[in-house]
C-alpha cells in the first residue's frame, strides 16, 4: 500500500523549490530537494558587459542578499584590475555587509523560523501573545534597512557602491540615527539568543556535517580571501571549484556541491563555530554561555547562531559608525581603473553563506566569461542528507507526519530559492 503525502505552500522560506520523498516499509528509499525556478542567465547577460556596469546587473540577482552581491561583484573586479581602495571605503563596506545581516537575519529568526518552535503557523498568529517582541523585531530589520538605504541609496538593489569607493558618503546625522537605532535594537537582538536557546531543538537531522566559512582575519567578519573548512584546512577563495565541485542533477536547476566526496554547509553554524575565537564583545560572552547548544552535528542550530551573529552585528555596526565619525567623513573620489586582460575570484558571506564571483575581463575590461556560485546552491545536497536522515530516523520510530520536520530543517537553512511555490511530496510504498 503506498501513500501520498502533497503540501502544496511552504511557508516562510524565500523561493520556489520541493522535496520529494519517498520511503519503502521501513527505508528510505529516495530523498530529492529540487530547485524549479528556471536557469537566470545572469552570468551570461553580463558576457560582453563593461566592468562599471557589472555590479549594477548582478547585485539584482536577489533582493534579500543585494549587498552581498554587489560587494562579491565589486571586489573581484578590483582585484582583477589590482585596485586599492581607502580605509573609509572598506569600512562602509563592513558596516553595508553587517547591516544586510541584521535584516535578513532579523527577518528570519523572528518571522519565518521561530514561529515553528513557538507552535504558530506564522508571525501574524504571534501577535496576540508576543506583540511586543514582534514588534521589536520588526524595528531591528528596520534597522538593519537604514544602512543599506544611507550607504546604497535604497533598501534594494541600491547603486551607491561602486568599483573604487562610493558614488556618494551617507550624512554624519544619518549615521547617527543609525546608532541610535542599533543602540536601540541591542536588547532585541540577545534576546532573539534568549529564546532559542531556551527552546527545545530536535535532534532528528543529527548526522555528520562539514562546515566551511570565509576566514575574516583578525576579527568575526563577513570579507576574506580563504575559506576555513571544519577538517582544519584553509584554502584559498581562488580554489573554490576544487571546494565546491558542482555538478548537474536532474531533479533540479540547482547544481550539486561537494568537498571530498561529501556535502557540506555554509552559513551561519559554519561561521559562528569556524571562527569562534575571532568573536568579541557581547556575542563572544553569548557564545562562550551557550557553545554547548551549537551542535556542529545538528543544523537545526543554524538559527541559534544566526541569534548570535545578530548580537555580533549590532555592536559591529555600531563600532565601525563610531569609527567613521571618529576619522571625519570625506567626500572621496572612485578611485581610478585601468582596465587589462585579467581574472579574479571574489567571495564574500552572504548571509545564507559563502557567495564567490569568478570575472574574466578583456584589454577593455569587458566580461568575457563569469561564474557565480550562491550558498543555497552549495547548501542543496546537505539539506537532501539532513533529509535523508530525518526521515530514517522518524519512519524507524514509526512517525507519521513527516512534513513537519522537514520544513523545519528547510527552514533552518534559510534557504534563497527565489520565488515563493513549494512543494514536499512524501510516498509510502
Amino acid at each position: 500500500m503506498s501513500k501520498e503525502i502533497i503540501v502544496e505552500h511552504l511557508a516562510r522560506v524565500e523561493g520556489h523549490g520541493g522535496i520529494e520523498v519517498t520511503v519503502e516499509g521501513e527505508k528510505v528509499k529516495d530523498v530529492k530537494m529540487g530547485i524549479f525556478e528556471g536557469p537566470r542567465f545572469f552570468e551570461a547577460i553580463i558576457e560582453g558587459v563593461k566592468y562599471d556596469k557589472v555590479p549594477d546587473v548582478m547585485r539584482r540577482i536577489c533582493a534579500i542578499c543585494t549587498a552581498a552581491h554587489s560587494l562579491a561583484s565589486i571586489r573581484a573586479i578590483e582585484k582583477a584590475f589590482k585596485v586599492g581602495v581607502t580605509p573609509q571605503t572598506k569600512l562602509l563596506r563592513d558596516l553595508l555587509i553587517h547591516g544586510e545581516m541584521i535584516e535578513s537575519h532579523g527577518l528570519h529568526v523572528f518571522m519565518l523560523a521561530l514561529p515553528d518552535y513557538l507552535g504558530y503557523p506564522d508571525a501574524i498568529s504571534m501577535v496576540d501573545k508576543y506583540a511586543r517582541e514582534v514588534k521589536a523585531a520588526l524595528q531591528l530589520k528596520k534597522a538593519g534597512n537604514m544602512i543599506h538605504i544611507a550607504l546604497s541609496g535604497r533598501e534594494v538593489h541600491g547603486m551607491n557602491e561602486r568599483v573604487g569607493g562610493f558614488s556618494t558618503i551617507p550624512k554624519e546625522e544619518d549615521l547617527l540615527t543609525i546608532r541610535k537605532a542599533m543602540e536601540s535594537s541591542k536588547a532585541t537582538a540577545e534576546l532573539a539568543v534568549k529564546l532559542f536557546t531556551s527552546l527545545d531543538i530536535p535532534i532528528f537531522a543529527h548526522s555528520d556535517n562539514s562546515l566551511m566559512a570565509l576566514d575574516p582575519g583578525e576579527k568575526f567578519g563577513y570579507i576574506g580571501d580563504y575559506v576555513l573548512i571544519s577538517d582544519g584546512e584553509r584554502r584559498r577563495v581562488e580554489e573554490y571549484k576544487q571546494l565546491t565541485n558542482e555538478k548537474v542533477v536532474k531533479h533540479s536547476h540547482a547544481k550539486h556541491s561537494s568537498y571530498k566526496g561529501s556535502p557540506f554547509m555554509v552559513g551561519a553554524l559554519p561561521r559562528v563555530l569556524l571562527c569562534k575565537d575571532k568573536l568579541y564583545g557581547t556575542a563572544k560572552e553569548l557564545f562562550k554561555e551557550h557553545e554547548d547548544k551549537l551542535d556542529q552535528r545538528n543544523s537545526l542550530n543554524n538559527n541559534l547562531a544566526q541569534a548570535i551573529e545578530l548580537v555580533h552585528c549590532v555592536d559591529r555596526c555600531i563600532e565601525d559608525i563610531d569609527k567613521l565619525l571618529s576619522n571625519g567623513l570625506e567626500k572621496e573620489e572612485l578611485v581610478q581603473i585601468e582596465p587589462r586582460e585579467s581574472s579574479a575570484v571574489n567571495a564574500v558571506e552572504a548571509p545564507r553563506g559563502i557567495l564567490y564571483h569568478d570575472y574574466s575581463f578583456d584589454e577593455n575590461g569587458c566580461v568575457t566569461k563569469a561564474n557565480v556560485i550562491t550558498p543555497t546552491a552549495m547548501n542543496c545536497a546537505n539539506i537532501e542528507k539532513d533529509f535523508r536522515v530525518t526521515v530514517g530516523r522518524l519512519v524507524a520510530e514509526r512517525k507519521k507526519n513527516l512534513e513537519a520536520p522537514l520544513e523545519l530543517i528547510a527552514r533552518a537553512y534559510d534557504p534563497c530559492i527565489s520565488c515563493s511555490a513549494h512543494l514536499i511530496k512524501v510516498k509510502f510504498l
